[in-house]
């Protein structure tokens, strides 16, 4: 596995290696090349100054130039021809690299315990991690190997000043130091701002969203509310630019202050070669070259030494991201299939069941106790937070963490697998999932294990999706969503219709339905539940929906109140007793009337 449980930064800068050993290798080999280049140039320049005027002068033969001059223009069309070349080779890595750590990212995703998935911090820490990581790694690679050759190059500029003017190169190499240090306070220094100016430029970011998606357009032209989201967007915005600007300015007037001096001093020391040269011991060529050698050198030290630092400095805080996300806790088999064999179920039972979710108090469920029964029909109601999608959401253990007791056919449903659990209970939650595949794979992921043809066609047809299906140009063979080139996309009644027939080809004995039909009118819901209830006899089913309508399907009704059970029993059965269930029914039936 590319990733491990923990990363650090030397194991980052291994991945490129391991992902695409060709283009990376080939990025180091011309990193050499480059490292060689500078102190070779300088040589070669000083040559070809000094050899043209011995030409000039003294008339020595032209034909002496030729060698040195082939070596420059060499060296220059190196630079002209290795940038595409790099650019290509670094897309082909960065391509490469999201191959090897997405699949890895992914699984590891998959095997998350789900509090991780619901938990606000958590789900910050997934964004930051899945940002870009491909980019993060190589930038860590391409970062560390610019420095590495930025460092070679000073250092041959200083030795060649140290042996030819050992007083600039001395000045160079010691004030070097100092500059270091405060690229390195100033890498610190900005990445902390950035830290303490996340809420602003967050907060300005969403608020610029608002102000121009194509999705919001329609309650901007409403409301009109342009002006007072832009003073926000200002205040926000310049707060965060404005302490940016402060940090940033303070450690730049430092480094810039640093580097200023090592040029001027080192300035300095070439001037104190000014009588050799004259006397003749230090050629013009090599004088004339430790100039450019020098101030390249100053130029590196004080204005990319602090953007590497800082970079440096950013990736470290990614790789403590990616650690975070590698020791979040896994749930055992969570990425597994459902087992081939469907489990029979008998019987589900709650006994005084407690449940608060992870970091809170406030317990959801409160001594809850409830049975329910193969083959039977039930339906829970109440209102929004009384425990209704959480009761399922303990029972396809997607928590484990709660007091009592669950039994799934008189075992305890801690001891169940969850390929156990998958294949015993199938779920249709309202934020149900809208794959850009084909009419038939939508279908077929009901039943991964394998499908068949006519096992597809028979759920389009029982869903009431068939009729649409045959409209579309390829039938079901036709691309849906918004990613493909002449993909379809569908009405939110019709996605529902297909997450429906995904629900009636799984074999699961179990099948919820958690509001999954938010987006029809009533008559279609009510029409799609009587069918969805004939088709499911024999099946265990579960329904959850604020329409009151959809419950009179139920053998029996399940009233949730602060997450206890108020009341239980048939339609008829909890109307005669006028209590919760009754009011809320009849409420809806005055809105319909």
């Amino acid at each position: 596995m590319i990733i491990d449980k923990k990363i650090n930064y030397l194991q980052a800068l291994k991945i490129p290696f391991r992902a695409a050993p060709f283009e990376t290798t080939i990025q180091q080999i011309d990193n050499l090349i480059l490292f060689a280049i500078a102190p070779l140039n300088i040589l070669v320049t000083a040559y070809f100054i000094n050899t043209a005027l011995d030409v000039v002068t003294h008339g020595y033969d032209a034909s002496s130039i030729i060698l040195p001059l082939i070596v420059m223009v060499v060296f220059r069309l190196y630079g002209y021809i290795r940038e595409p070349l790099m650019e290509l080779l670094t897309t082909r890595l960065i391509i490469k690299l999201r191959l090897a750590l997405y699949v890895p990212f992914l699984e590891k995703r998959a095997r998350l315990e789900f509090k991780h998935l619901e938990n606000t911090e958590t789900a910050d820490l997934l964004d930051r991690v899945w940002q870009n990581p491909e980019g993060q790694i190589s930038d860590m690679l391409g970062n560390l190997q610019n420095f590495l050759l930025m460092l070679g190059q000073i250092t041959s500029y200083a030795i060649i000043l140290l042996v030819n003017a050992p007083l600039a190169g001395a000045i160079l190499i010691f004030l070097s130091i100092p500059v270091c240090i405060i690229a390195k306070k100033a890498g610190k220094a900005n990445y902390q701002a950035q830290r303490e100016t996340t809420l602003d430029t967050r907060y300005s970011w969403n608020i610029a969203w608002v102000l121009t998606a194509r999705e919001t357009v329609s309650e901007r032209n409403m409301f009109g509310y342009f002006d007072h989201l832009n003073q926000k967007y200002e205040h926000h915005f310049e707060a965060s630019r404005k302490h940016m600007l402060k940090i940033k300015s303070l450690w730049f007037i430092s480094s810039s202050a640093s580097s200023i001096l090592v040029g001027l001093l080192s300035a300095a020391g070439l001037f104190i070669m000014i009588p050799s040269v004259a006397s003749g011991d230090l050629s013009v060529g090599l004088f004339i070259s430790l100039q450019v050698a020098l101030f390249k050198a100053v130029q590196q030290i004080g204005w990319r030494l602090s953007w590497y630092f800082q970079l440096f400095a950013f990736h470290r805080e990614y790789l403590m991201d990616v650690n975070q996300f590698l020791q979040l806790s896994e749930a055992p088999e969570a990425d597994a299939l459902p087992v081939a064999s469907t489990p029979e179920f008998e019987r589900l039972e709650f006994q005084n069941v407690s449940f608060a979710y992870p970091g809170t108090e406030k317990l959801i469920l409160d001594n809850l106790s409830l049975v329910m029964e193969k083959g039977k029909h039930y339906s829970f109601v109440g209102i929004n937070g009384a425990g209704k999608t959480t009761i399922t959401k303990l029972m396809t253990r997607l928590y484990d963490d709660y007091t009592g007791e669950i039994l799934l056919n008189g075992k305890s449903l801690r001891e169940w697998s969850l390929p156990e659990i998958k294949a015993c209970f199938c779920a249709l939650f309202q934020d149900f999932a809208q794959y850009d595949i084909t009419v038939a794979e939508n279908v077929a992921v009901g039943k991964i294990n394998g499908a068949t043809c006519s096992e597809i066609n028979h759920a389009l047809n029982l869903s009431g999706f068939d009729k649409k299906a045959k409209e579309l140009k390829d039938g079901k063979d036709t691309l849906l969503g918004k990613t493909h080139e002449g993909s379809v996309d569908l009405s939110g009644g019709q996605w529902q219709r297909l997450a429906f027939a995904r629900a009636i080809i799984n074999p699961a004995p179990v099948k919820i339905l958690d509001e999954p039909t938010s987006a029809l009118d009533p008559v279609a819901e009510s029409e799609l539940y009587a069918q969805f209830e004939s088709i499911s006899r024999g099946f265990t089913t579960i329904f959850i929906s604020h329409r009151l309508a959809s419950a009179k399907l139920a053998d029996t009704i399940f009233v949730l109140d602060k997450g206890k059970m108020a009341e239980q029993g048939s339609h008829e059965e909890l109307m005669s007793a006028n209590g919760i269930y009754a009011e809320m029914f009849e409420s809806q039936q005055s809105w319909y009337a």
